[in-house]
């Protein structure tokens, strides 16, 4: 369901289950949390996550399953455990992540979506959260963050009428950071041009992006002008500047 390949410091994570239209199941939802530690162990400066199939990001979660989570309801708690294991992994990476959607995005590939740094939307993307239609909810986490990213009114319309969203209306409304004819080439072109800048103050950025208000980010600041990395592009801009006098 899920393969990544590290290439010049961008990681890209793959969905790619064509016969299901990438829907994602209990146990691909525990294999992304575990494809995200292994990230955080290699060189990757950026992340892209895409689709293998054309046509569909993802179907969102795989509906063949809950038949038997309306009969069991010991099943139901695992499986939105699984569901927030793989998303959060997503959303804890310390390098930077970027969702490239091309094509139909639904349910909880959405829910995926929010939990990346930002979204690039393809020409044929499409994004919908039609919970409703089938008689459940969404879980807090991720309506938590749609509110964050698009307002309580837009979310309301997004949940509770189910709206589809083309690239143009998402990029309009903030689902989507920017939208592009190609949302893979772009966004490994924006990871790329991430990738070549210090890691470490990437890093620090993004968890600034994240909290803010942190007051353990003062010192984080700070110290940031004792790295090497800062040392060797400091020298690198002054004898720059200085050879162009």
């Amino acid at each position: 369901m899920f393969d990544c390949t590290l290439t010049d410091g961008v990681a890209t994570i793959t969905l790619d289950r064509p016969e299901a239209r990438n829907a994602v199941a209990v146990r691909h939802w525990r294999e992304l949390a575990s494809l995200s530690e292994k990230i955080v162990g290699d060189d990757a400066r950026a992340v892209v996550i895409a689709s293998a199939v054309p046509g569909i990001f993802s179907a969102g979660a795989d509906m063949t399953e809950f038949a038997e989570l309306r009969d069991d309801a010991d099943l139901r708690p695992e499986f939105r455990a699984a569901m927030r294991q793989g998303i959060e992994a997503v959303a804890a990476l310390p390098m930077p992540v970027l969702a490239a959607v091309d094509g139909g995005c639904f349910g909880a590939a959405v829910a995926l979506t929010l939990a990346c740094d930002i979204r690039i939307a393809g020409r044929d993307a499409i994004f919908a959260t039609t919970p409703a239609r089938l008689g459940l909810g969404y879980p807090r986490e991720d309506v938590a963050r749609l509110l964050a990213l698009v307002g309580r009114g837009v979310a309301g319309r997004m949940l509770l009428a189910g709206e589809r969203l083309d690239a143009r209306a998402a990029k309009r409304i903030g689902l989507a950071e920017a939208a592009d004819d190609d949302a893979v080439s772009a966004a490994r072109a924006l990871a790329r041009i991430i990738a070549d800048n210090d890691a470490g103050a990437v890093r620090l950025l993004k968890q600034t992006l994240a909290d803010p208000d942190d007051q353990a980010l003062d010192p984080a600041f700070d110290g940031q002008f004792g790295t090497s990395g800062f040392a060797d592009r400091l020298d690198t801009f002054l004898n720059r500047r200085g050879g162009a006098r």
